[in-house]
C-alpha cells in the first residue's frame, strides 16, 4: 500500500508506524517542515509554509489561525506536486495539531483520510484554569483556544476517520463527537523498557554515581514549567531531602518553554521556582540534567527507587507509561489523565496536585514500604505490557483502523 504520513516535526508520533510499515515493503512518504528525514525506507518531501497576513504587531492574537493556514497551504501545494507526478496514496495519516489535513483530501480525494487529534481546548475543567499560582487574567487567551478548536473541527471535517491516544484525550472533544474518535495509543517498546537492578549511572565527572542502593528520587518533563507540575516538585525539594541523608534527586528536564508560555518577570520558570523555595535546598544533591539522550533517560529511571510524574489536566505524557514498563515506584499527581493509568496503591501512589508535602510524604512511603513498592512496580509493568505494548497490543489496532493487513 501508499502509505502518506504528515506531522510538521516528522516522524513524531508516527516513527513506530513508519519504521514498521517500511519493513513490510509498503510505500511510506511523509511530509514535514524539518529539512531532512533520517529513517531509512521513507520518501521525505519537505514543505514550506506559503506567504501569510501576518501583522507583527498582532501575531500572537491570530496565532492559533495563520500560521496553521500557511503550513496548510504549503503542506497542500508539496501534496498537489506529487499528484501531478502520479503518486496516489491510498491512506494519509496527519497530526492535526498544526493544521495541516485541512486541503489534503481535495487533493488526494481517493485517499483515507485520518486525523490524529491529541487535545480539545476549554475554558474550564482543564489546563487553562487549573492552578490558581498562574490565572488565565487575560480573557483574549480563551479566545485563542476557541481558534485552535475551530481548526480542529474543521480538521475533523476533512478526514474520513480520526483517532486520540487516550480516553482522557478523546474525552476533551465535545460529547457528540466522541463516536467519531477511536482511542489507539502510539504503543512504547517494553521489551526494550525492562528494569536493571544492577544499573548504576554517574553524574557528571565529579558528581556521585547513583545506584539502586542509594535512594534516588527522578522526575521527568520536556521543559521545566507549571504544565506537568515543576512548581510543586521544586516546592517538594527541602522536604524530599529530609527523607534522607543520602537521597538524591535527579531533574530531567529543559529551562524553555514547551506548554506554559513565559514566566513572570522575564525569567525562566526554572529561576522563578527557585525563588518560591520556603527553605533552604542543599543543592549538591538535586541534579538538573537538562534534556538527555534516550539510552540516558532510561538508564536514569531504571537506577530510580521513587519515579515522581506530573500533569495538569492536559496530554499525558509517553515517559509516564514508559515509566511503568520500567517498574518504576511511581509517584503521581492525582489529575484525570493520570488516573487513566494509575491506580493508588494498586500500581502507584498518588497525592493531591497542589501539596508539595504530600508529594514528598508518598515518596517517604514508597521508599520506606519497599515491598509494597516493588508489587505495585511490577503491576505498573504488567498493565503496561498488556495495554500498551506497541508490537503485540497498538499495532494489532492501528492495522485494524487502518485496514492494513
Amino acid at each position: 500500500m501508499k502509505i502518506v504520513f504528515v506531522h510538521q516535526n516528522f516522524p513524531g508520533q508516527f516513527l513506530r508506524l513508519a519504521q514498521t510499515f517500511v519493513a513490510e515493503g509498503h510505500e511510506v512518504v511523509a511530509l514535514g517542515m524539518v529539512r531532512q528525514c533520517a529513517l531509512p525506507g521513507v520518501k521525505y518531501h519537505p514543505y514550506q509554509p506559503v506567504p501569510g497576513p501576518e501583522d507583527p504587531q498582532h501575531e500572537a492574537r491570530f496565532s492559533p489561525v495563520v500560521p496553521r493556514l500557511r503550513r496548510a497551504y504549503g503542506v497542500a501545494h508539496k501534496a498537489r506536486e506529487l499528484a501531478r507526478q502520479g503518486f496516489e496514496p491510498d491512506i494519509v495519516v496527519v497530526n492535526t495539531g498544526w493544521g495541516e489535513n485541512l486541503f489534503l483530501k481535495d487533493v488526494w480525494p481517493k485517499a483515507r483520510h485520518v486525523a490524529y487529534f491529541e487535545y480539545y481546548y476549554r475554558a474550564k475543567g482543564q489546563d487553562l484554569d487549573f492552578d490558581p499560582e498562574f490565572p488565565v487574567t487575560n480573557e483574549e487567551v480563551i479566545w485563542r483556544l476557541r481558534l485552535k478548536n475551530s481548526m480542529q473541527l474543521g480538521a475533523l471535517d476533512a478526514a474520513d476517520v480520526a483517532v486520540a491516544p487516550t480516553r482522557y484525550q478523546r474525552d476533551t472533544f465535545p460529547d457528540y463527537l466522541h463516536d467519531r474518535l477511536a482511542i489507539i495509543h502510539d504503543g512504547i517498546d517494553t521489551k526494550r523498557l525492562v528494569p536493571n537492578p544492577a544499573i548504576g549511572l554517574q553524574i557528571g565527572d565529579h558528581g556521585p554515581r547513583l545506584s539502586r542502593q542509594t535512594p534516588v528520587v527522578t522526575y521527568v518533563t520536556r521543559n521545566i514549567e507549571p504544565m506537568r507540575g515543576a512548581h510543586i516538585v521544586f516546592k517538594s525539594l527541602p522536604y524530599l531531602l529530609d527523607i534522607h541523608p543520602d537521597l538524591q534527586v535527579v531533574i530531567i528536564g529543559g529551562k524553555g518553554n514547551s506548554y506554559s508560555g513565559q514566566a513572570p518577570g522575564g525569567k525562566s520558570w526554572y529561576d522563578h521556582f527557585v525563588s518560591k523555595i520556603d527553605r533552604p535546598v542543599d543543592w549538591s544533591r538535586v541534579h538538573l540534567l537538562g534534556n538527555l539522550p534516550y539510552e540516558q533517560f532510561v538508564k536514569v529511571l531504571q537506577v530510580s527507587s521513587a519515579h515522581i510524574y506530573m500533569t495538569y489536566p492536559f496530554v499525558l505524557s509517553w515517559s509516564s507509561i514508559e515509566a511503568m514498563a520500567l517498574e518504576c515506584r511511581i509517584v503521581a499527581s492525582d489529575t484525570e489523565p493520570v488516573r487513566e493509568i494509575i491506580t493508588d496503591g494498586v500500581n502507584g501512589r498518588l497525592f493531591p496536585f497542589f501539596d508539595h508535602r504530600a508529594l514528598a510524604e508518598r515518596v517517604r512511603e514508597t521508599l520506606e514500604d519497599k515491598e509494597k513498592s516493588a508489587a505495585m512496580a511490577k503491576e505498573a509493568r504488567r498493565i503496561a505490557v498488556e495495554h500498551y505494548d506497541y508490537e503485540t497490543v497498538c499495532l494489532p489496532k492501528w492495522r485494524e483502523f487502518l485496514g492494513i493487513r
